[in-house]
């Protein structure tokens, strides 16, 4: 076999991951015809169709999957170092991809970030909603905020913090329905969730107890749960750290305060911190710092 031609061979394993000769064409910024050219002369040098091409989408032949399962990682492992070397200076350049739970990053991450891209205006922020990293890889994340425990492997999970659960009202709901004593009692008022799955859970002097709630409002979003509650429509169970200040202003109070609620947890998610480009571990320590806050919440 001819010697082979590293450009080609990556450029082989960017058609593959984009999917189409056309979107490949334009994230390698050359012509489709350029493309197809190149990919003809690399499979007349290895000698074995690669591609079963047509209009719009192509398959990779056998031959195909094995040269691009033995090549794929390791262009990966080399953008990665490359990037380590273009963000060795002190200007921080270049694309960062964060994922993180909706109200967490409207309350929270988004201030963050748009101090971040104050400091570098080089760097470039894309945030996704998400609660959990199920779509870390497929997304090509760089980092991942999950209130989930999570579950892919090869990835570093690292707990940021621990927060403890609070139950609480507005004081016009308690006024007008009274307040539970016992968390036995939740199932007779309304109760709002973010999670209808996610038990409310209790440790009572008989044990623990935990309540799935059937809820009156549920809303993918603690913070849009804080406001019904806010607004009297029922009872909430949530981080401290959201209900602290409207507990402090008076706009809820916090019911069961003799019972221990269990502690939610945050996690951090991200790749390999030795191929971690210089970008995403400035912007990583900078989210850290600003977490710390929340650690004793």
């Amino acid at each position: 076999m001819k010697s082979l031609d590293l450009n080609a061979l990556s450029w082989f394993c960017e058609m593959v991951e984009a999917g189409n000769m056309t979107l490949a064409a334009k994230q390698l910024g050359v012509s489709a015809p350029t493309l197809s050219r190149n990919l003809a002369q690399l499979e007349e040098r290895v000698g074995q169709k690669l591609l079963h091409r047509s209009a719009k989408r192509f398959q990779l032949t056998t031959a195909g999957e094995r040269y691009y399962n033995a090549l794929s990682a390791g262009f990966s492992h080399l953008q990665e170092q490359i990037s380590l070397l273009s963000d060795d200076g002190e200007t921080l350049r270049g694309s960062i991809r964060v994922s993180c739970p909706e109200s967490m990053a409207i309350d929270y991450l988004h201030g963050w970030v748009v101090e971040f891209l104050k400091l570098h205006p080089e760097v470039d922020i894309n945030l996704k909603f998400a609660i959990n990293d199920q779509q870390f890889i497929d997304e090509q994340l760089d980092l991942s905020l999950v209130v989930l425990p999570p579950t892919q492997p090869g990835l570093v999970q690292k707990k940021i913090f621990d927060t403890e659960m609070w139950v609480a009202a507005s004081p016009e709901y308690l006024a007008s329905h009274g307040a539970p004593t016992v968390p036995q009692d939740l199932p007779k008022f309304d109760l709002l969730t973010s999670d209808p799955a996610k038990g409310w859970g209790f440790i009572t002097p008989d044990g623990r107890y935990e309540l799935t709630p059937t809820p009156r409002y549920v809303i993918s979003s603690i913070r849009g749960v804080v406001d019904a509650a806010v607004n009297g429509l029922g009872i909430v169970y949530g981080p401290r750290f959201y209900l602290q200040a409207p507990v402090d202003d008076k706009r809820l109070v916090r019911v069961l305060t003799d019972f221990k609620t269990e502690l939610r947890h945050v996690y951090m998610v991200y790749a390999d911190k030795r191929l971690m480009p210089t970008r995403v571990r400035a912007f990583k320590a900078y989210v850290e710092e600003r977490l710390m806050k929340f650690s004793m919440l």
